[in-house]
């Protein structure tokens, strides 16, 4: 039955994705970057299922991913056959204007000098060590700095797409906005924006799509989690770097990828303890909403609800999954279909405007959407 069901969703994904590229001309779209990550991620969670100390994997759960996708395409291919029956471009070059502004380049300047000085005031007044969640967190995980936080993510993705080699001194800036994201010690604001900004590069076409591009991609997500567990283990927790700590580091980084389908795995054979509330899904307007209507009660997107997959904990559900834990059917579709409309009216627009920044938000949409495999990122 388990392996029924994986054929159905290879089978589903194959189909969908040939309507995707037929409706849009292009791979570099939100349905895309929904799948083939997720599927990727589904495949290895399978593999090492019941081996190396990983639990075993429940095949059910597959299930919200097809029903997910397939709900999700009805938006796209809506739109998407509808522009060219009218006549309509479904797929435009980014048009780089007058290049990267000076403006932008300010911006810039000024975010990474405040971050400097922030980190300088952290360091001074943090009881944490640097490298460890709790210092990320006096860095910039709340208040202002949180903020400005989103900021960086979107100065990053900008450096990334006008690098070139008139602009090498963007690795400066580059380099900087990625090590304040390591501080910050959450792993997906750093892999996000870099790969807004690298699917914004091939797309445009200034970078090119070849196996020698995916190994640098490949070896640079595995050095986002070297790196940040290294700054966790050996600068916040005083430990020597040796084999048993890289060891350590790669079956960690393995957790991670899988953390989210092992994790909805874990909860649907627990009976999904976890239900909540609707209202977690878009936590973000209900607790601005309680803000502006003196309410203190506020919602927190976190799941409270940890599993051990056997080689350390996770309470992510992937996207597909922490929709479905917090909503009925009628409301885990309306969900879908309003999360696929605006991300494909935000391609629509993007294509119409042909602008750089409305492409930036796009693809910074997509990336979040590349990151289902792992959980839902539209209410933090």
């Amino acid at each position: 039955m388990g392996l029924l069901i994986l054929l159905t969703l290879l089978i589903e994904v194959g189909v969908l994705l040939y309507l995707e590229v037929k409706a849009w001309h292009t791979l570099y779209t939100p349905l895309v970057f929904l799948t083939l990550p997720y599927v990727a991620v589904l495949l290895v969670t399978i593999a090492i299922a019941g081996r190396l100390g990983f639990v075993d994997f429940y095949y059910p759960t597959i299930l919200f991913w097809i029903a997910g996708l397939l709900v999700f395409a009805i938006p796209s291919y809506v739109l998407g056959f509808a522009m060219q029956k009218h006549g309509k471009p479904v797929c435009k070059p980014i048009d780089d204007g007058n290049g990267l502004s000076k403006a932008v380049v300010v911006l810039t300047a000024i975010m990474c000098l405040a971050f400097l000085l922030r980190l300088k005031q952290t360091l001074g007044t943090s009881t944490s060590s640097l490298g460890s969640d709790e210092f990320g967190m006096d860095y910039d995980g709340h208040g202002l700095w949180a903020h400005l936080s989103k900021i960086n993510s979107v100065l990053l993705i900008l450096c990334i797409y006008f690098y070139d080699r008139q602009r090498r001194w963007l690795w400066i800036p580059i380099l900087l906005l990625v090590f304040f994201a390591f501080v910050h010690q959450v792993k997906g604001w750093v892999i996000i924006p870099c790969v807004a900004g690298l699917s914004m590069r091939l797309y445009s076409g200034k970078a090119k799509l070849t196996g020698k591009l995916l190994l640098y991609v490949l070896i640079g997500a595995i050095m986002v989690f070297l790196i940040s567990y290294i700054m966790s283990l050996v600068l916040g927790g005083d430990v020597e770097m040796s084999g048993t700590v890289i060891g350590f580091i790669f079956r960690h980084f393995v957790h991670y990828l899988t953390s989210g389908t092992f994790g909805l795995s874990m909860d649907a054979v627990a009976g999904y303890p976890d239900r909540g509330s609707f209202e977690v899904l878009y936590a973000q307007m209900v607790n601005i909403i309680n803000l502006f209507t003196d309410n203190n009660d506020l919602v927190t997107p976190v799941n409270p609800f940890y599993y051990h997959n056997g080689i350390n904990y996770t309470n992510t559900r992937t996207m597909f999954g922490t929709i479905a834990i917090f909503s009925n059917g009628l409301q885990f579709v309306g969900c879908t279909l309003f999360l696929s409309f605006f991300t494909y009216m935000l391609k629509i627009f993007a294509i119409k405007f042909n602008s750089v920044y409305v492409n930036v938000i796009l693809f910074y949409q997509c990336s979040l959407l590349g990151m289902g495999w792992f959980d839902y990122y539209f209410s933090q």
